[in-house]
């Protein structure tokens, strides 16, 4: 009997061993979450560090930490972590231009568990008050505005359209603002109302393009001189863009039906390899199979390594082609270059892109060779 007992006791040791040897290591958070509560925007960077304990018998390793997204900075008790001592995951969040309210989490990585550990912090950020460099972001000497770029996006080569954006004078005393004469061209016109704006005054640029006077088609970008005081303060230049495009909008149903057409071969050419400094030529070919002069308006390239010789008028049923040359110099790996033709073709296709807007594409690779 008394053997027996002595056993039993033993097998209950052994067991218990056996629990403390497989139990392995253990990651105990004091907390997974944290609540910043209200947080200012311009007070900075918050930190907040959360601490574990190993609770185990073998040493715990965080492998990697991954935030949710860049605003959560993660740093980490790198070092193994032994059984009885404690280690950390320090999480860092920047409110800068994100007020409202935040719940962001890092997924911690470690040896202990099979999924990662979730921690999350939350809160709220105050916005800062938004000061006259903050909403009027682009500068000209002491004149400040929403935007330096007038986009008129699409307008139709008949139209006029007009646009304003707003100025404020970040100064303390008046001032006289005029577009320069001498940069200003015939199809805009700019205004400045009022001319005068006295201390922190408001006004605004006008602008009124008329696209029948640009003469051009596509995208076009023209750049207009500021005057203030009788000064030109570095950075005074206002871009106005627009993407001129034929008013189809007069065409007869007999002259919609009776439109040119640019039918390509292909619209696509790959060179494959070619060794740097070399040139790769093409000629995509088409055909005119409407009833009217086919007009190509505008040729342009995504960069000056592609010329392009072709003509301009194209006679129903007339073939031509587009001649690109592709120089390699000064290129390596992969290339991918446009063409972009602008004609005079009504109508959109079955993706309800423009028709008169067509896209070539030279493709290939540059080796460079070694030395």
């Amino acid at each position: 009997m008394k053997v027996l007992k002595i056993l039993i006791v033993l097998v209950l040791i052994g067991g218990i061993n056996n629990n403390l040897i497989a139990q392995g290591p253990k990651i105990d958070f004091e907390k997974t979450t944290f609540t910043y509560g209200k947080v200012k925007e311009e007070g900075g960077v918050v930190t907040y560090k959360f601490k574990f304990k190993n609770t185990g018998n073998q040493p715990v390793i965080i492998t990697r930490v991954q935030s949710s997204c860049g605003c959560t900075t993660p740093e980490w008790t790198r070092s193994p972590v032994v059984p009885g001592a404690t280690g950390f995951v320090s999480t860092q969040f920047d409110p800068r231009n994100r007020p409202g309210a935040f719940n962001k989490h890092v997924l911690v990585y470690n040896t202990a568990t099979k999924e990662p550990v979730k921690l999350v912090i939350n809160g709220e950020v105050v916005a800062k008050k938004k000061t006259v460099a903050d909403l009027y972001r682009f500068q000209m000497g002491v004149l400040r505005m929403k935007t330096n770029h007038v986009a008129f996006a699409k307008i139709k080569n008949t139209q006029v359209k007009k646009q304003s954006i707003e100025i404020v004078n970040d100064s303390d005393e008046e001032i006289t603002i005029r577009f320069n004469p001498d940069r200003m061209p015939a199809h805009i016109k700019a205004e400045v109302i009022p001319s005068k704006l006295k201390a922190n005054q408001k006004g605004k640029f006008v602008i009124t393009y008329d696209a029948s006077k640009r003469n051009s088609w596509g995208y076009v970008i023209d750049r207009l001189g500021v005057i203030i005081d009788g000064t030109r303060p570095m950075k005074n230049t206002l871009s106005i863009s627009a993407t001129i495009v034929e008013d189809f909008s007069k065409l007869t149903k007999q002259e919609l039906a009776n439109a040119p057409t640019m039918d390509f071969v292909k619209k696509e050419f790959n060179f494959g390899e070619i060794k740097q400094g070399e040139k790769a030529t093409h000629e995509f070919k088409f055909k005119n199979n409407g009833k009217r002069d086919l007009i190509i308006r505008k040729t342009k390239t995504s960069c000056g390594c592609t010329a392009i010789e072709t003509k301009k008028v194209i006679k129903p049923g007339e073939t031509s082609t587009i001649k690109t040359v592709f120089n390699s110099a000064h290129k390596s790996g992969k290339q991918n270059k446009s063409i972009t033709l602008i004609t005079n073709m009504p109508g959109k296709d079955k993706n309800n892109r423009d028709l008169f807007k067509v896209v070539l594409r030279v493709k290939g690779v540059v080796i460079v060779e070694k030395k």
